[in-house]
């Protein structure tokens, strides 16, 4: 039997023209965790059907409880990143619409998630930290199947899995991963089999991708051109006929939200400001490039005594946040440079598997380059799906070529020792790399989530912390009213404004808003110097200020607070005539807060702890 790329198989048995039908069945067959095998009967076919879809359920809910059973959130389970894109999906329940009443940094879709997880689910944080966790045990899951379809392999996707998994991804970034999964399997689908329905689907797939986050789309569509242009079975009249019909069919897809962006404020001031944005809170994280033995958290005794591969392990784990990001940076790379030496990427079986693989590396790249940044290691996450399906592909790889001297291209055979070589060492690199910074502390990890105490001591911690997190909603039943920071601000705006009222916050503090309840004002859930401060965007901040009840403004002090006036003259100067100063005080070692009450509002009484102005009591 001779099997290649995007071929038949020639089968000179007696069942030969079943077991082309077979084979080619399970070229155009994208939906599973891995690839048809050609078997002289189906029971071995079925089961590794069975095995692999055992294993993505095992990712999933080992995921799912290793995530929800500690959550490592330090407001209401949630970090505060994670309440800056809820908080706005939160302002639709109070009536706004992204773009219309409120700036839309870039996901809008999010936002409408986030509101129905909370219609559906109920208020508060357990809600939305149980819909997170569950997007990223299905991401989790998704990515094995890819994984494991483009390593050929399902013991490599489950390694690939496992790296992303370990890598704990920020509840807030599920579609970071979810968006790169579905959207790799449906554009896989598509090239092995085109067809208008299935581009369709992968157009409807990048179109939430950028709904969800603009760049996500951006991302898609470049990995999308990357792999059109590089399957050599398209003609160029066919790869430029796919790009076309592709694009068309996104941008009718996203024209309603274009015409809607259009009618309230107009997209080139829409974009111009989301680019703004993103540039500024780019330049305000920017990469600092880690050196790697730093060993900012110290030499352990290993680093310094040990010797051999003891003493490697060693310095890789104490300063792992470094090595993973330069191994993340170079593994698209590494795909890149052995992709030439192989045939058909080392996987005949697989249609088109060299240039989904070169495809995938490029979206690596763009994703490091778009993702990767200050603090590195909550984000070493963020690009995990193209760098599992290569870490996977790469190891796979590596074992097959050692075996298999015909996996190397005809030029490089001669060499097939040196190339098993070097992908071996590739492989051994990378898994060094991902596996001692990974199962750094490991132990302490799992046993928080009560998973080395079995399946069913972790389900049932799964259930205790669901009755804790429902406790966090309303405030009161977990915040006490000397709690410190952001938390003590919320109690204040929760017991002194009404329901109805809103708030204006200078702060980088969207926590504050959600667990108060209470509305942001004018538009801006924070309204930090540098950002939005056209003559344009301040009147329209004005405007909508103008036509809400906003008892009370929180800006910073000292220096910010200069900076704030200088930015906004015009918004300043409002503020100057409508309000004045209420009181000023350090919340914690990190806030000061200076408080302005509307002058037309009377206070019904005072807030013991700050002796602040109430407005609702």
């Amino acid at each position: 039997m001779e099997e290649t790329e995007g071929a038949e198989v020639t089968d000179k048995g007696s069942h030969g023209g079943t077991e082309k039908r077979r084979f080619r069945k399970g070229l155009s067959d994208s939906s599973s965790c891995y690839d048809w095998r050609v078997q002289p009967s189906g029971a071995r076919v079925r089961a590794r059907h069975l095995m692999g879809g055992f294993l993505a359920v095992f990712v999933f809910v080992f995921s799912w409880l290793f995530r929800f059973n500690d959550p490592n959130g330090s407001f209401a389970g949630m970090t505060d990143d994670h309440f800056f894109y809820v908080v706005r999906g939160w302002q639709i329940l109070f009536g706004d619409v992204p773009v219309r009443d409120f700036v839309d940094h870039g996901a809008p879709l999010y936002y409408y998630v986030a509101a129905t997880v909370q219609w559906v689910g109920g208020r508060g944080t357990f809600s939305e930290i149980a819909f997170s966790v569950t997007m990223l045990a299905l991401g989790a899951a998704l990515t094995f199947c890819i994984a494991a379809r483009a390593s050929g392999s399902l013991i490599a996707g489950l390694g690939g899995a496992a790296v992303q998994v370990l890598l704990e991804p920020r509840f807030y970034n599920y579609p970071k991963i979810l968006a790169y999964a579905v959207g790799l399997a449906l554009l896989w689908r598509f090239v092995d089999a085109p067809s208008r329905g299935r581009l369709f689907a992968f157009a409807a797939a990048t179109a939430v991708a950028f709904l969800l986050r603009h760049d996500h789309g951006v991302f898609l569509a470049a990995s999308t051109v990357a792999l059109v242009l590089l399957v050599g079975a398209f003609s160029w009249r066919d790869r430029l006929r796919h790009l076309v019909v592709y694009g068309a069919f996104v941008a009718a897809l996203l024209a309603p939200y274009a015409v809607f962006v259009q009618m309230n404020g107009g997209v080139v001031s829409y974009w111009q400001q989301a680019q703004d944005w993103a540039e500024r809170d780019r330049l305000r994280e920017p990469v600092v490039w880690p050196g790697l033995f730093d060993f900012p958290n110290g030499r352990s005794e290993a680093t310094t005594s040990a010797e051999g591969v003891g003493r490697t392990v060693a310095v890789v784990r104490d300063n792992a946040i470094a090595w993973m990001f330069y191994a993340e940076l170079a593994l698209p790379f590494a795909a890149l440079l052995v992709l030439p030496l192989l045939q058909h990427g080392a996987r005949p079986d697989w249609p088109h598997a060299g240039p989904k693989i070169a495809a995938v590396a490029v979206l690596g790249i763009a994703l490091n380059a778009g993702f990767l940044r200050s603090p590195l290691g909550p984000r070493l996450a963020d690009p995990s799906v193209p760098h599992a399906i290569l870490l996977a592909w790469l190891a796979a790889t590596a074992v097959r070529a050692t075996l298999r001297r015909e996996l190397v291209r005809a030029p490089f055979r001669r060499a097939q020792p040196a190339v098993a070589s070097l992908l071996l060492a590739l492989t051994a690199a990378f898994v060094v790399v991902f596996g001692v910074g990974l199962t750094r502390g490991i132990h302490d990890r799992l046993d928080s989530s009560s998973m080395l105490e079995g399946a069913w001591t972790s389900v049932r911690k799964a259930a205790y912390m669901a009755g804790v997190y429902r406790t966090y909603w309303p405030l009161e039943r977990w915040a006490p009213e000397d709690a410190s920071g952001p938390v003590q601000l919320a109690r204040y705006l929760r017991a002194c404004t009404a329901p109805t009222d809103r708030v204006l916050l200078q702060h980088y503090m969207p926590q504050v808003h959600a667990l108060a309840d209470r509305a942001f004002a004018g538009g801006h859930a924070d309204l930090r110097p540098g950002f939005f401060k056209t003559e344009e965007a301040q009147r329209l901040t004005i405007a909508r200020l103008e036509g809400q009840s906003v008892p009370l403004i929180l800006l910073e002090t000292g220096d910010a607070l200069a900076n704030f006036h200088e930015s906004f003259p015009l918004i300043s100067a409002y503020l100057e005539r409508e309000y004045e100063p209420a009181g000023e005080r350090e919340i914690d070692d990190r806030y000061a807060v200076h408080l302005l009450a509307h002058r037309d509002r009377v206070p019904t009484g005072r807030y013991p702890p700050f002796d602040w102005p109430c407005y609702f009591r």
